[in-house]
């Protein structure tokens, strides 16, 4: 559930919540951001009193289906439409609002150096309060839309803000100078590359065995509302049973990681790792390999999981499983294949590719025009593949793939070669007996094509 069921006699007085500028979470049935420490949604930033009505009455509306950090986000957008209906001499109302304004609010978006995927998430929350304006009454824009897809801009940068080795490795040299709950803390987030919102709200009693004995973890993932049992490291179950020790020896908590300090927030807070971990770097000197002092953020452990699991082998369908991500776009985007894996796995593939010759053959093509011929364009057949070019017509060599040179096989079609071999052997030594030379000159030629393939492949090391 997005939200709480609603409990009107727990709700303040509908006319004078909208009287007021700044909401709890709990004014409209939601959970503050503890983890964050934050607990307002706040109007007083919107001037225009017709924009600030409809944005209230846009938030009530929306907090029965959506999430405190949603409806916020809401706000942060209509704060940018009000900052430039600002900029716009003369004065209108609501009924003035058409296109051109939304074109000079991407204008306006584009000059204040927001960056991509700040601007689109802006266009798009103002296409749902449009859209939701429209519906219940309060807005009087145009009914037809103002703001189009091909509107969003492309966010040029896709790479995933992942950690290297070498930065990890300082910080795991680094990590004792931190008090143990904290060592514990960014063992786990590193170990699992879980939200932090997450790691801050783990309760103490988070380990679960499986059907194997194996333990696994127990998370409440606060962004898509569900719990989830993940597997994890040997180090991290060390970590969070001294952890669980810890919170004992001092006052029991149902959190794994209780606050540290009298706040309003019963657990660690996510500002306070954030900045515990630049203080490590500028105090270590922990650098980048230019030398550069590290700027952490505890997003960065998820996206580096997200990388390392993928360059690991380990399916994206799988990697999207375990990050919790509702869309398979999201763990594309975390997922990062480094130019080495691409390289690396590129040549161990045609290290096991041989021709009919048995000889592996590598033409003068860059690594990505061969990888894209290989593995986008090649034919597949019962015992190899062509590499003749799906783009081509009818093969002009049908029935003959042994012996032409566009065929490729490789290890996995090692037993069928051997079948076929002796069967090959069965028809030469059939066409010796009956005369038929020509069969046998053909056969021939086929089955000493198949000796090389096969002893190419048996003699090709993994």
């Amino acid at each position: 559930m997005k939200a709480h069921t609603l409990n009107q006699s727990s709700l303040e007085n509908h006319d004078t919540l909208f009287d007021k500028d700044e909401w709890l979470a709990s004014d409209i049935g939601l959970l503050p951001d503890v983890t964050h420490s934050i607990y307002l949604i706040k109007f007083t930033k919107i001037t225009t009193p017709w924009l600030k009505k409809a944005a209230k009455k846009f938030v009530r509306f929306q907090a029965a289906t959506k999430s405190f950090a949603t409806c916020r986000g809401y706000i942060r957008s209509l704060n940018h439409f009000d900052d430039y209906l600002k900029t716009i001499e003369g004065s209108f109302t609501a009924n003035n609002i058409n296109r051109s304004h939304v074109v000079g609010l991407m204008q306006y978006l584009t000059q204040k150096n927001l960056k991509p995927m700040t601007r689109g998430i802006i266009l798009i929350n103002l296409r749902v309060f449009h859209q939701i304006g429209l519906l219940e009454g309060w807005l009087d824009w145009p009914e037809k839309p103002i703001i189009y897809n091909s509107d969003l801009p492309r966010d040029i940068n896709k790479l995933p803000k992942f950690i290297s080795n070498h930065v990890i490795n300082q910080l795991k040299a680094h990590l004792h100078n931190f008090p143990q709950w904290m060592q514990n803390f960014i063992t786990v987030l590193m170990e699992t590359g879980r939200r932090i919102s997450e790691v801050c709200s783990l309760s103490f009693d988070c380990l679960e065995h499986d059907g194997d004995g194996d333990l696994l973890l127990r998370v409440k993932e606060q962004k898509l509302k569900r719990i989830r049992l993940i597997p994890i490291s040997k180090e991290c179950i060390e970590a969070i049973k001294a952890q669980q020790n810890l919170v004992l020896a001092n006052e029991a908590s149902k959190y794994l990681f209780p606050s540290q300090r009298l706040s309003k927030s019963p657990t660690v807070s996510a500002p306070h790792i954030n900045r515990s971990l630049n203080q490590l770097a500028i105090d270590h000197n922990i650098k980048d390999s230019n030398g550069i002092i590290w700027q952490f953020s505890s997003h960065q452990f998820r996206h580096t999981i997200g990388t390392q699991m993928i360059n690991s082998g380990v399916p994206q369908v799988m990697v999207q499983q375990y990050l919790g991500h509702e869309s398979p776009e999201m763990t594309a985007r975390y997922a990062h294949i480094h130019n080495e894996t691409m390289k690396k796995a590129f040549t161990e593939y045609q290290e096991k590719i041989v021709d009919i010759k048995g000889k592996i053959k590598l033409g003068d093509e860059i690594i990505h025009a061969k990888w894209l011929k290989r593995n986008i364009m090649s034919q597949a057949l019962p015992n190899g593949m062509c590499s003749l070019p799906l783009t081509q017509n009818r093969c002009p060599h049908a029935n003959a793939c042994l012996t032409c040179t566009h065929f490729r096989t490789s290890k996995q079609y090692l037993e069928r070669h051997k079948t076929q071999l002796e069967e090959t052997t069965k028809v030469i030594e059939n066409a010796k007996q009956n005369g038929w030379q020509r069969i046998e000159e053909m056969n021939n030629e086929v089955a000493c094509n198949l000796k090389s393939i096969i002893f190419t492949l048996e003699n090709t090391h993994e």
